[in-house]
Parts: structure tokens; C-alpha cells; sequence
């Protein structure tokens, strides 16, 4: 039996992401198509890899999670492989620090986009806050790193500006007592601006939810324990941007930027860098 290297690369995207839309995007080819990959290697495997409701992935069935190991082994090989045989190949391992919010504009399937294109290059990822991030990077602990900064600030070269916007979930409604903040850990650029502007304009504020995960702060907001301030590319149903005309402070906008360090060979550096800023920036695009 010979596995086909093209369901077994759809069938770890899927493993990754839980999601058939997803994989399709990540491998360039319609939902029906990788509904026909994933039949026709349940069908060589002989036994039900994927859970699935109404179209939606659950879970990987006790099966799907064992040859999950065996498919990644095969890809790596496969595509090693083919990378050395090739003149213009990436290598190199690449130490890349990202802000938290990266987690909610699909950096993982970006990532792992360029892994499966570049299988020599390592890349090891620190999320954290910006303010940390611009510090380490300064100390040169980082070949790459992406964080916030003030708009015209020169700490990294500018990828995108972006408009910060109050944030809350489809049920908040405003009143004139202490308002509830959800935000990220102290040292997010997003933290600092919301609270200085709440300062600024003699607004009573507090901390309702901290924490550094994206999603436990969109779960937050969305329960109605709070309200948070964001990117507004980061902005998604049903989460809403707050009017204007309820009375909150207007907020500034912020650039997120880069900045290079010089121990990993440039070129692959170089590389990943024109591919996340691409991908930043397309993804910034509001309809």
C-alpha cells in the first residue's frame, strides 16, 4: 500500500486545525476536494481517522491520532528529500518572537505554510508581551521579532498601521459606574493605550480578567465580563467594535513592526519575514 503524500498532507493540516476550510486554504484546493483525500485514506488505512458532524471535524478517532505520528514522519522524509535535491534550498534555525494577538489572525496556519515549504529551516516562537519583546530583541535574544509600537516610533521597521478600537461582546451595555477592562498581561502595548486613554479623560476603569491567551481574552469579552481593546482587523463576529457615541475615549493607532537580529543565516530570516509581513498585511484588509 502507498500512501498519496497529498492526503497525508491534507490530513495534517486538518489534524492541526480541526477544520476542512482551513486545509483547503493551507493546500491550495476546494473542501470537496480534501473531503475526496480524506475518504480515499480512510479507505487505505481501512479504519476511520477523523470524527465528523454534519460536514465539521470533532476529533481525530483513537486511529486518526496514532498514524497522525506515522504521517509526519513520511512528509518530513518526503520533503526533505525533495529540498536536498534542490540548489536554492532554506536552512538555518531561526528564534522568532510574535505579540499574543498573532494568535488570533491565523499565524499558526501561516507558520505552518512556510514549514511545509521550507522543512530545513527550524523556527522556535516566543509569544509574549511587546514591550518584552522589544527589549529582548534589542538584547539580541531574537533573530526575528514582531511587537507593537507607538505610531512613528522608530524601535523596528513599520509593517502596518492599524486603528485601535474599544471591543465588546454582542450583550455589553454601557453605564456611567467603573468600567470592566479584559486585557492582556501588563506590558501589551494594547494595555497601555486603553488604560492611558481611561486616565486621560478622568474615566473610572478597573481589571475585570487578565491573561495572556487571546482566546481566554475573546471568551471573556463575549461572556460580558468586560470590554477590550484590539486591533480593528482583529475584530470578528460576535464580537463588536463599540460606537463611538457611548462615550468612550477615543484610542490612538499603533504600528506593528519588525526588527532583525544577525546570528541566523539572513537570507532565511529575510525570507520568513517578507512572508509573515505579506501575510499581516492581507490580512489587515477589511472588507
Amino acid at each position: 500500500m502507498n500512501f498519496d503524500i497529498d492526503c497525508l498532507r491534507s490530513f495534517l493540516v486538518i489534524a492541526d486545525t480541526m477544520s476542512f476550510s482551513r486545509a483547503a486554504e493551507a493546500v491550495g484546493r476546494s473542501q470537496s476536494t480534501i473531503s475526496q483525500q480524506m475518504t480515499k485514506l480512510e479507505m487505505q488505512v481501512g479504519k476511520p481517522l477523523l470524527t465528523r458532524r454534519k460536514g465539521r471535524v470533532l476529533e481525530l478517532t483513537i486511529e486518526g491520532d496514532r498514524f497522525v505520528q506515522y504521517a509526519r514522519r513520511i512528509l518530513q522524509l518526503n520533503d526533505e528529500a525533495y529540498a536536498s535535491m534542490c540548489d536554492d534550498v532554506l536552512v538555518g534555525f531561526v528564534r522568532l518572537g510574535v505579540p499574543l494577538d498573532f494568535f488570533g489572525r491565523d499565524f499558526t496556519t501561516w507558520l505552518a505554510r512556510f514549514k511545509r515549504k521550507n522543512p530545513m529551516v527550524g523556527i522556535e516562537v516566543d509569544a509574549n508581551q511587546s514591550e518584552s519583546l522589544m527589549k529582548r530583541s534589542a538584547r539580541g535574544e531574537f533573530d526575528l521579532a514582531f511587537f507593537k509600537q507607538e505610531t512613528g516610533a522608530t524601535n523596528g521597521t513599520s509593517v502596518l498601521t492599524e486603528q485601535l478600537v474599544w471591543v465588546s461582546g454582542p450583550n455589553y451595555t454601557p453605564n456611567d459606574a467603573s468600567i470592566p477592562l479584559v486585557l492582556f498581561p501588563d506590558g501589551c502595548a494594547y494595555r497601555r493605550f486603553a488604560v492611558s486613554s481611561l486616565k486621560q479623560h478622568d474615566r473610572r476603569w478597573h481589571l475585570s480578567f487578565v491573561s495572556p491567551s487571546f482566546e481566554c481574552l475573546k471568551a471573556a469579552t463575549l461572556e460580558g465580563l468586560g470590554i477590550t481593546v484590539l486591533a480593528r482587523a482583529l475584530v470578528q463576529p460576535p464580537l463588536r467594535v463599540i460606537r463611538q457615541d457611548l462615550g468612550l475615549p477615543r484610542l490612538p493607532t499603533v504600528e506593528l513592526a519588525y526588527a532583525c537580529g544577525g546570528r541566523t543565516n539572513s537570507r532565511t530570516v529575510g525570507e520568513l519575514t517578507t512572508f509573515l509581513a505579506e501575510r499581516l498585511m492581507g490580512a489587515s484588509v477589511q472588507p
